[in-house]
C-alpha cells in the first residue's frame, strides 16, 4: 500500500478520534482524554517558577500549563527540569504569567489533553505522510562489538546479526534478556563506528531515560560513543544531574526560537512594503498582457517581449514566497493573463496583518534591514546552543516518538522552519507499549528501523473504550479507524504492507501481528527472573523456553492472605489495610517497594491508606510499565465476589489483557514479589497465572493477615 493511501487512513483515524473526544469530552467525569494534576506551590524565580506536585508526576509529553484561565502549550510554558524525586517541574513561561504565578490567586495545574496529543499526530501525518514507506536504504555498520560484560549468548549473537543484516527487524524479549544493555548497545556502537548515525525512541520519558542509562552503561565509559549523545525533551532532574551535558538547552532553544520569530516578523513587514511599492508594476504587466489578449486570445510570455522584460522585473520579488515562486512556472505554457492575474489575487487578496502593526510605521527601510541584520547576527551566534545545531553535531539521539512529531520534520522532507532528523537507523525500546500511531511517523524517514521489546506486556494506553472501538472497526461510522490508536508499534510492518484493513481483524482477535518482511529475533535468558518465576512466566504467558537467573536463584515470592467478604465496586479494603500493616514492619526505603493495582479505585484506596511514607509508591500497573523495584507489592483486588459484569477483568490470564496486566505487574520485581490476594480463591484456579505464582510459595512465605470483609480502618 502507498505512502499516501495509508498516510490518508491515519490522518482520518486522528480526526474521528478527535471529533469523537470532543463531543463526549465533558460527558464523563473526569473529562474523557483530559488528565489534571494540581500544582501545591510555586517558588517564583527571576525568569522561572518551581512547581510543587503534591501527588503523582504526569508525564512529560504533551504536558501543558494552566494558570487561571490561560492554558499554555508545551513550547510556551518552557519547560526546563522535570524531578520525580522532588515532585517537581521548572517552567520559564515569560514574565507576565509569572507574574500571575507570584499573585498566589490563580490556580495553576498541569494537563495534558489527548485531543492535542492527537491534533500533533494528525497534523503530522497531513505533512509528511507521503514519506510513509518502508526502510529503502540499507544498515550502515561495521562488525559488532559486544560489551565487555559477558559472552553474548547465541540467541544475543543472532538477534545482533538480525538488526545489522536486515532494514526491519524486530527483537522480542521479557525484561532481564539483554535487549538494552547488550544487543541494543552493541548494534547501535556497530553503527555509531562506521561513521551512521542513530535515533533512540521509547515511547515514555522514564523508558528513554532509562535506556539511555542502559546502554550508557554497557558503552563502559567510551567518550566516543557517551559524548556524543543527545537527550531531546525535558529530561528529569536526576538525569539532567548525572549527564548535563548530553540535555539539550531548552532555554537556550527558547530564545532562538524567539529570533526567528522576530526576524520572521521584520521580513514580512519588508515583504509588505514591497508589495505595497511594486503594485504598480503588477498592475501595468497584467494591462499589457490584456492588451495582448485582446488581439491574438490566449498570450504566452514569450510571445510579447514588452510582457516578458515586465515579468522579468518582478522577478525577484515574486522568488520571496513559496506559492507565487511556484506560479512563475505556469508562464511557460499557461495563459499569461490568467497566470498574472491568480498571482495578483495571492499577494494583494489575503489578510496582511503586518501592515497594520503602527510601531513599524515610522521605522525606514533602512531601520529594518539593519534590524533584520542584527537578529540574523543573534540567532548565528546563538546556533551552537540550539536544538538544530545540536541534532548535526550528535551521533546518538534519544526522544520519545512524540518529540519527533512535534518538532522534527523527517530526512528528506522540504525545509518548513522544523529541524531535520538525519540519521541513518532508527531504534524503537518498549515497542510492545509504544502506540501504532506514533510509531509509524518513524517510517518517514526511509531508513532501517529496528523495534525492541515484549508485546506480552502491557499494550500502549489508550482512553477510549476496546469495546466502542471494537464495533466500530466491524461496522464502521465515525471511529472507523479509531482502534488503530489501541494497537502498539508491532503492528507496524502490517500496516505498511497490507494496510489498515487488514489490522481490523488483529484488532478484534488480539491475534499477533503478521512479520513477513521483519526479521525477528527471540530472547528466553533472563537474568532478572528467579528459575521459580521464569517457570511460571514460560508455562503461562510466553510458551517459549523462558528460563530465569543462570545462577540458579529464586526470586523472593511471598502471599498476604486476604479475605475479603464484601466489596464496593472493584476496591479491596482488607488488601489495603494488610499492605498498610505490612509497611509498618518494613525498613526498606521508600524509592525500593512498589505498590501496584490494576484498578483505579484501588489505588485511590490505598493511597489513603498506605501513609505518607508510601505514598508516592502506590500507581496503577500501567504507571510501572518501563521500570523497576527491589520489592513489589501486588494488590490483586479481584476474588469471587462478582463485583461487577466482569469480575477478573484485569487479573484473569484467561484474558489477554488480563495475562499482560499480571505479566507487567510482577516482571517489576527485581528481589522480592509479594502477592496481596485471597490465596484460597486463586490457588483454586489452577488455569491462572495468579494461581500458578502462588504455587511457587514454599510454606513458610504465606502470610495470614487476619483481613477480612468486617476489617474497617482510618
Amino acid at each position: 500500500m502507498d505512502g499516501e493511501s495509508v498516510s490518508e487512513v491515519l490522518v482520518e483515524s486522528a480526526s474521528q478520534v478527535y471529533q469523537y473526544i470532543s463531543d463526549m469530552q465533558y460527558m464523563t467525569d473526569p473529562p474523557l482524554g483530559v488528565s489534571m494534576t494540581e500544582v501545591s506551590s510555586c517558588d517564583v524565580g527571576d525568569g522561572f517558577a518551581v512547581l510543587h506536585i503534591d501527588g503523582q508526576m504526569p508525564d512529560a509529553n504533551g504536558l501543558m500549563l494552566m494558570v487561571g484561565d490561560r492554558i499554555l502549550q508545551e513550547s510556551e510554558a518552557g519547560f526546563d527540569r522535570y524531578d520525580e524525586v522532588s515532585r517537581t517541574v521548572v517552567v520559564r513561561p515569560g514574565s507576565e504569567v509569572l507574574a500571575l504565578m507570584r499573585d498566589g490567586s490563580h490556580r495553576v495545574c498541569l494537563l495534558t489533553d489527548m485531543k492535542f496529543l492527537i491534533s500533533v499526530v494528525g497534523d503530522f501525518y497531513r505533512r509528511y505522510g507521503s514519506l510513509l514507506t518502508p526502510p529503502e536504504l540499507d544498515v550502515v555498520c561495521t562488525a559488532p562489538v559486544y560489551p565487555e560484560s559477558g559472552e553474548p549468548t547465541d540467541e544475543q549473537r543472532d538477534a545482533v546479526n538480525s538488526i545489522l543484516t536486515n532494514r526491519m527487524s524486530y527483537v522480542w524479549g521479557a525484561p532481564g534478556t539483554g535487549k538494552t544493555q547488550y544487543v541494543l548497545a552493541t548494534c547501535i556502537r556497530a553503527v555509531v563506528e562506521a561513521g551512521g548515525r542513530v535515533a533512540v525512541f521509547a515511547p515514555t520519558n522514564n523508558s528513554v531515560e532509562q535506556v539511555l542509562r542502559g546502554i550508557i552503561k554497557a558503552f563502559d565509559g567510551d567518550s566516543r560513543l557517551t559524548g556524543s549523545i543527545l537527550r531531546l525533551g525535558v529530561p528529569t532532574r536526576a538525569f539532567y544531574s548525572e549527564h548535563p551535558e548530553m540535555c539539550e538547552d531548552r532555554q537556550a532553544q527558547r530564545r532562538l526560537d524567539a529570533c526567528h520569530r522576530k526576524a520572521e516578523c521584520l521580513e514580512e513587514v519588508m515583504y509588505e512594503r514591497a508589495c505595497d511599492c511594486l503594485e504598480g508594476e503588477i498592475l501595468d504587466a497584467i494591462r499589457i498582457a490584456r492588451e495582448a489578449s485582446a488581439v491574438s486570445g490566449k498570450v504566452l510570455l514569450e510571445d510579447v517581449p514588452e510582457l516578458r522584460e515586465a515579468v522579468d522585473g518582478l522577478r525577484g520579488f515574486l522568488s520571496m514566497r513559496p506559492d507565487t515562486r511556484d506560479r512563475m512556472g505556469d508562464f511557460d505554457d499557461r495563459d499569461a493573463l490568467e497566470v498574472l492575474s491568480e498571482i495578483r489575487s495571492m499577494i494583494y487578496d489575503r489578510q496582511r496583518p503586518a501592515v497594520e502593526i503602527e510601531e513599524y510605521s515610522s521605522w525606514s527601510d533602512a531601520d529594518l534591514l539593519a534590524a533584520i541584520f542584527e537578529t540574523e547576527r543573534e540567532i548565528e551566534g546563538m546556533r551552537t546552543g540550539g536544538v538544530s545545531r545540536r541534532l548535526e553535531d550528535a551521533r546518538i539521539i534519544a526522544s520519545t516518538p512524540h518529540q519527533f512529531i512535534s518538532r522534527l520534520r523527517p530526512h528528506g522532507s522540504k525545509e518548513d522552519g522544523r529541524p531535520e532528523l538525519y540519521v541513518d537507523h532508527i531504534f524503537l525500546d518498549e515497542a510492545g507499549y509504544c502506540g501504532l500511531m506514533q510509531a509509524a511517523s518513524l517510517f518517514t524517514n526511509g531508513v532501517p528501523v529496528t523495534f525492541l521489546g515484549d508485546h506480552m506486556q502491557l499494550p500502549p494506553v489508550s482512553q477510549l473504550d476496546d469495546e466502542v472501538l471494537r464495533s466500530a472497526a466491524l461496522r464502521g461510522g465515525r471511529l472507523r479507524y479509531g482502534f488503530l490508536w489501541s494497537l502498539s508499534a508491532i503492528y507496524c510492518e502490517q500496516l505498511l504492507y497490507k494496510g489498515p484493513g487488514s489490522l481490523v481483524s488483529s484488532f478484534v482477535s488480539g491475534a499477533d501481528p503478521e512479520f513477513c518482511e521483519t526479521a525477528r529475533g527471540d530472547l528466553t535468558q533472563s537474568h532478572r527472573f528467579g528459575t521459580n518465576l521464569a517457570r511460571v512466566l514460560d508455562r503461562f504467558v510466553y510458551r517459549n523456553g523462558l528460563s530465569g537467573s543462570p545462577d540458579g536463584g529464586d526470586l523472593s515470592i511471598e502471599c498476604l492472605d486476604v479475605v475479603c467478604d464484601h466489596r464496593d465496586g472493584r476496591e479491596n479494603l482488607p488488601e489495603a489495610l494488610a499492605i498498610r500493616q505490612f509497611l509498618r514492619e518494613e525498613s526498606s526505603d521508600a524509592s525500593e517497594i512498589a505498590i501496584l493495582t490494576p484498578y483505579s479505585v484501588q489505588l485511590a484506596l490505598l493511597k489513603r491508606k498506605v501513609g505518607r511514607k508510601y505514598r508516592d509508591s502506590v500507581m496503577t500497573v500501567h504507571g510501572s510499565q518501563g521500570r523497576e523495584w527491589d520489592t513489589v507489592i501486588l494488590s490483586v483486588a479481584d476474588n469471587g465476589i462478582a463485583s461487577r459484569d466482569v469480575p477478573l477483568r484485569f487479573t484473569s490470564s484467561q484474558t489477554p489483557i488480563g495475562m499482560k496486566v499480571v505479566n507487567t505487574a510482577v516482571s517489576r520485581a527485581k528481589r522480592r514479589l509479594v502477592l496481596v490476594c485471597d490465596r484460597g480463591f486463586w490457588t483454586s484456579r489452577k488455569d491462572e497465572l495468579i494461581g500458578g505464582i502462588l504455587g511457587e510459595i514454599p510454606p513458610d512465605r504465606l502470610q495470614e493477615s487476619g483481613g477480612t470483609g468486617d476489617v474497617t480502618g482510618h
